[in-house]
């Protein structure tokens, strides 16, 4: 599926438009949750998962997200990006909406992990979790550590 955005880029769910290498590099290098996250590690998360790209009006990458999801009752909305040179021009707010509006997931409970001050989703209708101290995680002892494997907690 395809969706227009503004002066000409446009987002598409199809995985096989995907720059699993461009993804990597950014996500390996920029991204304080997946710093040195292993090539097969974010290929294979790209291959599992519901994936929005954002391209240029010449198809360029130039924006990712993706959901971990069952299609049924949950989503978790992760990997959200909008390559550094690209920022400001309103394509994060224009990848958000699409991907909380994707038919796969619109109409069920989405979760992401953020920090605190990024506005750009509470502008988008999220909101802290209700009940945060019900949450948890496992992390198994051999990810304990590992850049870019983790939740991103802090131990």
């Amino acid at each position: 599926m395809r969706w227009n955005g503004p002066d000409g880029f446009w987002a598409s769910d199809e995985a096989d438009l995907v720059d699993v290498a461009w993804v990597h590099d950014w996500l390996s290098n920029n991204a304080y949750w997946a710093l040195r996250r292993p090539f097969d590690v974010v290929a294979r998360s790209i291959a599992n998962s519901l994936v929005l790209g954002v391209y240029s009006p010449e198809a360029r990458q130039v924006g990712f997200a993706r959901f971990v999801t069952d299609r049924a009752t949950f989503a978790w909305l992760c990997d959200v990006f909008v390559d550094s040179h690209r920022q400001h021009a309103g394509l994060g707010s224009f990848l958000v909406e699409t991907a909380i509006a994707h038919p796969e997931v619109a109409d069920m409970r989405i979760v992401l992990a953020a920090a605190p001050e990024r506005t750009l989703y509470r502008r988008q209708g999220f909101v802290t979790l209700p009940k945060p101290e019900r949450w948890m995680e496992y992390l198994p002892a051999k990810l304990a550590g590992v850049p870019g494997q983790g939740s991103g907690s802090t131990r």
